[in-house]
C-alpha cells in the first residue's frame, strides 16, 4: 500500500507537467507533435539517469521512475499521433517523428546512463 501511495503521488506531478507541456507548446494535428516529443525525450534522460542513482526498490524510485517519470511519459499519446499524421497524410513527418523518438529517446538514456551499468 505505501509504494502505491508514492506511485500516485509521482503520477500526479508527471501527469500535469505533461498537461502543462501540452498547453505551453500547443498542437497542430498536421505538424511535429513537439510536447510529446519534449517529454518523452526529457523522460529517457531523466530515467537514465535515476538507473545510475537510485535502487529499483525505493520509495525515491516508486515516486520518480514509475509514478512521476511514468506520469510525465506517454507511449499512448506517441502512438495516436503517429497515427494521426499518418492518416492526415503526413506519412513522411510521422516516420521522423518514431524514428526521432526512438533513437533521441535511446540516446539520451544512453548518455545519462552510460554504457554496460546495470540499474
Amino acid at each position: 500500500m505505501r509504494s502505491t501511495m508514492f506511485v500516485a503521488l509521482g503520477g500526479v506531478g508527471g501527469a500535469t507537467v505533461r498537461w502543462s507541456v501540452g498547453e505551453l507548446v500547443g498542437h497542430d494535428a498536421a505538424s511535429f507533435p513537439w510536447a510529446t516529443f519534449i517529454v518523452n525525450i526529457v523522460g529517457c534522460a531523466l530515467i537514465g539517469l535515476a538507473g545510475r542513482r537510485l535502487d529499483h526498490r525505493t520509495d525515491a524510485w516508486y515516486v520518480i521512475v514509475t509514478g512521476f517519470l511514468g506520469g510525465l511519459t506517454t507511449f499512448s499519446a506517441f502512438a495516436v499521433e503517429t497515427q494521426e499524421l499518418i492518416a492526415g497524410g503526413h506519412g513522411v513527418t510521422a516516420m521522423l517523428y518514431v524514428a526521432a523518438s526512438v533513437l533521441v529517446g535511446v540516446t539520451a538514456v544512453e548518455l545519462v546512463r552510460g554504457r554496460g551499468e546495470a540499474a
